[in-house]
């Protein structure tokens, strides 16, 4: 029996199950032990040394749970913390921990918790994928993995292009016959309809026993060799058949005279004419077997040669399995091209991450497991009842039966409901094995009522005397009734405290079908749809008559947030709903497999697609005019059927879409016809309007997002409808939730539900099930007594019966999940299903249900007894009661008064800068013209104004522009430019001749910083590296002969000596980590006066020359740019800059007059100030007793088409402090020089100070 945990005494070492039952405070034991082991608490049940949150490895299922686990424990490390500090009140085990310390420690103690409270943004809490990930990451050497694997959500694509790949490889060689006999043999006709049968056993690891077309060519030769048997003496064979007919040797019921005429003709086409194999009927009906098996009583069967040889054929038919050959044969082929995929495309999906760490672990020779147990000495799993064979295989084998480390696994057997996600209640048992006499327990429900808790007790616990348990796995799975905190209020309803569990009973005289009007599924839906109405309008009456009563006697109404209907499946979910909208209410829908592309708005957006494409076509426009979404009354479908005029309206509204979807996009054809059709404001105006104006709008946003990779409308088309037939849910196509889902009744699946709790629960459809049939379960996945699991596919009697018992124990378990989601009632659904013969009676389906099983113990239930059945299952509970099933009621919802309007808001009466903006030293130039004739500079400053006010009408509409790249910030500087590609002869190319233009600069911007990236060191020294490179960029752009020519520029320019003004030195001298290429730069500017800015600069750089006057603006917001090159040369930090400018045909055009003319008139003095700016901000940030006269050594500015030895295309300069310092200040709030507080103003516009500058 398991111990009773108590949290501050339960060991914190070795590996220890605790077994958690729904509602009793998993969470919260998950906090305290966390608590302890941070503290070191224990002794000899505590962890040999305290640890910290990055030590302790919390493992949950989900992102949410992982968030709420971090904060649930940020928060008990924080309030044990003030606790001890004798801050506040703490509860029992906060006051018992506190007590087994010495007061002058706790002190010591709350710093410890508040430190790691602090560091819980650091804590080891994650989901199960995103901690195998980090380990593969993190110990890629250890396990052997890449350190760039890319992380795939879904491996989709590449199961699709390998299901096609194995189709044309292994379909293609074979000859028409043969492919049409196999894919009618095996049921399978498309490379698609394959892959949905392999995708359950793509990754089972199973064996490829024979190749499908020697297993058909076998079957063929066994149909081939009892058709020669019979043709030899066909007429003899069936005559005898006919005689033993007539004579009433054989039972007329089983052989009528009608019945063996179609046998015979059968038969015949195919002995006798060529055609097909017989039916499965006839081949027996004439085989030696169905011969005796058909005969009367005392007779003897007819004997042939022809009958044995059916016998024969039909037994190696059966043990000739094309379809399991073929989907087994498909299943590894297709896995290995996946694997193959992944490997080439270094991609992993998040099974690998799982398979790809136990690996790692388990090689002989691998030593991370202790590198893993180091790093994390003690780990919580907690839901480890949905754990799979290869996570639990991957905790064993770090943590079983190690010293100095703990395992706790935290789960419930009766919760495991997720095998459909290989989830694998086995692997639990056998974690319950491995723990043998380490077994702990939480024993009080703190989620429900006593009255609840009591009713689920009884349920169960009842069943617990059944031969096989109450979760049909005997002693393996034990029921143990759990105690209850309970609450402190009670659902009253009319002055009556409410039942916890209501067992609705059909009124039936016989079994009935589950679905139809008068089937299961209506007439609960009715009823429960019924009965929240009514609970819903007692709520809203004055006084209110239904709600939730607190000890002092207050009653909160019942609103419809408070109810949640729990369904199997999407049917489930669409009957009760009707019968909820019918009756006024509005509803949510919450899926554990939610996608926007499994709704019916995916499929009629479909439609309208398809006829915005073709609008010609007037099958494809009918349907879309039909479709709910736009809703066209009958009468105008049939008038467009007579009215021609009408019709032709219609075609040309239509092809409008269409010329939108081609020419905007698709995002805007689909709002266009929203809009035409008026679709927003009637779905606004129906219940569940407001979610299906919201999946139409998401399902248009994913078709725009889609487009931009997609060639044309079909292709968008073809897109839309794969996802349809996925709808296999995803991050993007999740279905947006909206906040007034809030506020509505919760329709949820059993699944979606685990974890949560509401205050009442619906459960209608409770002896609902999916039953498995050979038509309806082409594979099944079945397990042995040792708890190991093998695939069936094409299943026989035998592998479905035992595939429904593990069925009906998940039912069992969902069925445990669902009653104790409620906090204080629930209603279940209680019918028998099943169908009436003569000759058999009845044939119910009620016991193979979990509710059914509780109720009979696996017996089949006659409709006659099922009320004393629910007598002796509720027994003397009073805390359950049996009702009728509540009449159809069409009552609807009737919501009370609207709440009062709140008071009004109040009015913001702040100031907001409307003229805050990200901009660049192109932007500041934006508009600068050069005045009308050269004069002294003193002259035309008075020009200033004038200028202004000539471009002040373009300076409302125009925007400063703010680069996001550098090649962006690079083009933007080039508009400035000329744009000429002169016609060069081939044996006349040089740099000088090169094209000119932004586009052409940018491309030797391109090469220069991939020079900078990889190091001019390493590219002066391999020219093939370089030739290499260029040639294929130059390719790109259609300029394939001027590769050799680049290339040998590219050579001489980062090897020529640059003449700066304290030290030569060439590029190629530049180690990688003294040079920052391309380094972006943003500093805040406010309200900076730019005709300041520009006379600060002309007074200080290139004094008295004639330059653009800059238009009168002012800068708020940030100055963004990127600098070419940042390096630092003998201790000195310099900015370089790169200009394509062409400024002649040779290089002594690029003298220092003409460069000093090139930098004014596209005013890079003004560009290399600001950048000079940028890096002395970042100095000053980065460097201990920065100095910008010892550490800046000033900017340079390289013409590339003028570059030489001698100082030809080198520009270079050295902005003053004082310069630097004012602008520095003027950034930061022109104000302080406005008022004159550092510098006097006519200081500023007086001549700069000397500085240094070499052209």
């Amino acid at each position: 029996m398991p111990e009773k945990l108590n949290p501050l005494t339960f060991p914190l070492h070795g590996t220890r199950l605790i077994e958690a039952s729904a509602g009793t405070g998993k969470t919260y034991t998950i906090a305290a032990l966390y608590l302890r082991l941070v503290l070191g608490h224990g002794k000899e049940n505590g962890f040999f040394r305290p640890l910290i949150p990055p030590e302790i490895l919390v493992v949950t299922f989900t992102n949410a749970a992982t968030e709420e686990l971090r904060e649930r424990i940020r928060n008990r490390l924080t309030e044990a913390a003030a606790f001890f500090r004798g801050q506040g009140d703490g509860d029992e085990f906060l006051e018992n921990l506190k007590a087994e310390y010495d007061p002058d420690h706790l002190p010591g103690k709350a710093r410890l918790l508040d430190q790691a409270a602090l560091w819980m943004d650091e804590s080891a809490i994650h989901t199960i994928h995103a901690w195998c990930r980090r380990m593969l990451r993190q110990h890629a050497f250890d396990s052997l993995s890449l350190f760039d694997l890319e992380l795939a959500p879904s491996d989709q694509d590449l199961m699709e292009e390998a299901a096609c790949d194995f189709w044309r490889e292994s379909f293609y060689p074979q000859s028409v016959e043969t492919v049409a006999l196999l894919k009618a043999v095996a049921a399978i006709t498309t490379p698609q309809a394959l892959l949905k049968q392999v995708s359950p056993i793509i990754n089972a690891g199973i064996q490829v026993n024979a190749d499908p077309f020697e297993v058909l060519e076998n079957r063929r030769q066994s149909i081939e060799d009892a058709r020669i048997i019979w043709a030899s003496d066909f007429e003899e064979a069936v005559d005898r058949v006919r005689k033993a007919q007539t004579d009433k040797t054989l039972n007329n019921n089983k052989y009528r005279k009608a019945s063996l005429t179609g046998w015979i003709t059968q038969m015949d086409l195919w002995v006798n004419k060529g055609g097909p194999l017989p039916d499965d009927q006839a081949l027996e009906k004439f085989s030696a077997q169905g011969l005796a098996n058909g005969v009367s009583k005392k007779k003897s069967p007819p004997m042939h040669p022809a009958y044995d040889a059916l016998d024969q054929m039909n037994e190696r038919i059966d043990s000739l399995d094309v379809k399991q050959a073929l989907v087994s044969h498909a299943a590894v082929r297709i896995n290995n091209r996946i694997t193959a995929a992944k490997t080439r495309l270094s991609r992993m999906g998040f099974n690998d991450l799982l398979s790809r760490l136990a690996q790692a672990l388990s090689r002989p020779d691998s030593h991370l497991a202790e590198v893993i147990r180091c790093q994390f000495p003690v780990a919580m799993i907690d839901e480890f009842q949905d754990t799979d064979p290869v996570q639990y295989d991957s905790f064993g084998t770090i943590y079983l039966e190690q010293e100095q480390a703990g395992l706790f696994m935290i789960g419930d057997p009766k919760q495991a409901i997720y095998a459909f996600r290989g989830a694998d209640i086995h692997t639990y048992l056998a974690a319950r094995k491995d723990t043998r006499g380490r077994h702990y327990t939480l024993e009080k429900n703190y989620r429900s009522t006593k009255g609840m808790v009591n009713a689920v007790n009884r349920m169960f616990g009842q069943a617990s005397g059944f031969p096989d348990g109450a979760f049909l796995f005997k002693d393996e799975i034990l029921f143990e009734p759990v105690l209850a905190r309970g609450r402190s209020e009670q659902l009253m309803v009319d002055g009556k405290e409410a039942t916890p569990v209501t067992l609705w009973q059909m009124d039936q005289e016989g079994p009935v079908v589950k679905t139809g009007p008068d089937g299961y599924l209506t007439r609960m839906a009715d009823a429960a749809a019924g009965r929240i109405v009514r609970l819903l309008n007692l709520g809203g009456q004055t006084p209110c008559r239904a709600g939730f009563q607190t000890e002092d006697g207050r009653i909160t109404p019942l609103c419809p947030s408070d109810m949640a209907v729990l369904v199997r499946d999407g049917m489930e979910a669409r009957a009760v709903r009707a019968a909820l909208e019918k009756r006024r209410v509005r509803s949510v829908y919450l899926s554990d497999r939610e996608s926007v592309f499994d709704t019916q708005e995916a499929v009629c957006l479909l439609y309208l697609l398809q006829a915005c494409m073709e609008p010609s076509n007037e099958r494809m426009l009918r349907t879309a005019l039909a479709t709910p979404v736009l809703d066209l009354p009958l009468k105008l479908l049939d008038k467009l059927n007579r009215d021609e005029i009408a019709w032709e309206a219609e075609l040309v509204r239509f092809k409008l879409f269409q010329k939108i979807w081609r020419n905007q996009g698709v995002l805007p054809m689909v709002r266009a016809l929203l809009l035409e059709f008026n679709v927003g404001a009637r779905l606004l105006s129906t219940p569940s309007g407001e979610r299906q104006l919201t999946n139409l709008l998401h399902l248009a946003e994913l078709l725009q997002t889609a487009a931009a990779t997609l060639d044309g409308e079909q292709a968008l088309i073809r897109w839309l409808a794969g996802q349809i037939e996925q709808s296999a849910g995803g991050v993007d196509d999740e279905i947006l939730r909206l906040e007034s889902d809030r506020d509505l009744v919760r329709v949820v699946t059993i699944h979606k539900s685990k974890g949560l709790e509401y205050p009442l629960v619906f459960l209608p459809f409770i002896c609902s099930f999916r039953n498995l049939t050979a038509r309806n379960t082409p594979m099944v996945k079945i397990h042995d007594d040792k708890g190991n699991f093998r695939l069936e596919v094409n299943p026989g009697e035998e592998e479905l019966e035992l595939a429904d018992k593990e069925r009906l124990a998940e039912d069992l378990r969902m069925l445990y999940v669902a009653l104790t989601r409620s906090c204080f009632a629930c209603w279940l659904g209680i019918g028998v299903m099943g169908k009436t013969t003569k000759k058999s009676g009845e044939t119910t389906t009620l016991h193979q249900s979990g509710m059914g099983y509780l109720l009979s113990g696996g017996r089949m239930v006659q409709t006659a007894e099922l009320s004393s059945i629910l007598t002796d299952f509720k027994a003397d509970c009073l805390d359950m009661t049996i009702e009728p099933l509540p009449v159809p009621s069409l009552n609807v919802f009737q919501p009370g008064p609207e709440p009062p309007d709140l008071s009004q808001a109040a009015v913001f009466e702040g100031i907001i800068p409307r003229n805050w903006r990200i901009t660049s030293y192109s932007g500041i130039l934006s508009g600068a013209a050069m005045p009308r004739q050269e004069k002294h500079f003193a002259d035309y400053l008075n020009e200033v104004n004038e200028a202004n006010q000539a471009n002040q009408a373009n300076q409302a509409n125009e925007e400063i522009d703010s680069p996001d790249s550098a090649a962006q910030d690079q083009l933007l500087e080039g508009e400035t430019q000329i744009n000429l590609a002169p016609r060069i002869m081939a044996d006349a190319r040089s740099i000088h001749c090169f094209p000119r233009g932004p586009e052409p600069g940018t491309f030797l911007h391109d090469i220069l910083e991939w020079a900078a990236t990889h190091g001019f060191d390493r590219v002066a020294q391999d020219r093939t590296v370089i030739l290499k490179r260029i040639a294929m960029l130059c390719a790109r752009r259609g300029w394939d002969g001027w590769a050799e020519v680049l290339t040998d520029w590219l050579m001489e320019f980062v090897t020529v000596v640059l003449p700066l003004p304290d030290s030569p030195m060439r590029l190629s001298d530049l180690v990688l980590n003294n040079c920052r290429a391309e380094m972006e730069f943003m500093f805040a500017a406010h309200d900076v006066d730019v005709c300041v800015l520009d006379s600060l600069v002309t007074n200080n750089i290139l004094q008295g020359r004639v330059r653009p006057l800059l238009q009168e603006n002012l800068v708020n917001g940030m100055l963004k740019g990127f600098i070419d090159l940042v390096f630092c040369f003998q201790g000195r930090y310099f900015v370089l800059d790169y200009k394509s400018n062409h400024l002649g045909e040779t290089q002594d055009a690029y003298g220092t007059e003409a460069m000093a003319h090139a930098m004014l008139e596209h005013r890079y003095d003004l560009q290399y100030v600001l950048y000079t700016l940028a890096l002395h901000r970042l100095l000053k940030a980065r460097l201990n007793n920065y100095d910008y006269d010892r550490d800046v050594g000033g900017v340079v500015y390289l013409f590339l088409r003028g570059v030489t030895a001698s100082g030809q295309g080198l520009y270079a300069d050295k902005p003053s402090k004082k310069l630097i310092t004012i602008l520095d200040i003027l950034f930061q709030k022109d104000e302080l020089l406005k008022k004159g507080e550092l510098l006097q103003e006519n200081e500023l516009f007086q001549e700069g100070d000397s500085h240094d500058t070499d052209c």
